[in-house]
């Protein structure tokens, strides 16, 4: 089981921000919103994961790697 710093957190605004810097996006509210509505669903899915379950920055980082046209729709 992952640790809490392991674990993405797609209610905290702060944390998806920053990954979206870090991968460069704008971290807006807008794009915070579309992770949370759109794509934590479809990467949880991918994982085979329940809509309750965390997934770890690692298997975040891995999505995007492996499926980076559905970030599309993120603001640059």
């Amino acid at each position: 089981m992952a640790s809490d710093h392991e674990e993405v957190n797609f209610s905290e605004f702060y944390e998806i921000r920053d990954w979206l810097k870090r991968n460069g996006y704008r971290g807006t509210e807008s794009n915070w919103k579309h992770m949370q509505d759109e794509l934590a669903p479809l990467i949880k899915k991918h994982f085979n994961k329940e809509s309750s379950d965390h997934l770890t920055w690692d298997e975040l980082d891995e999505y995007h790697k492996n499926f980076p046209s559905h970030f599309v729709d993120l603001e640059k």
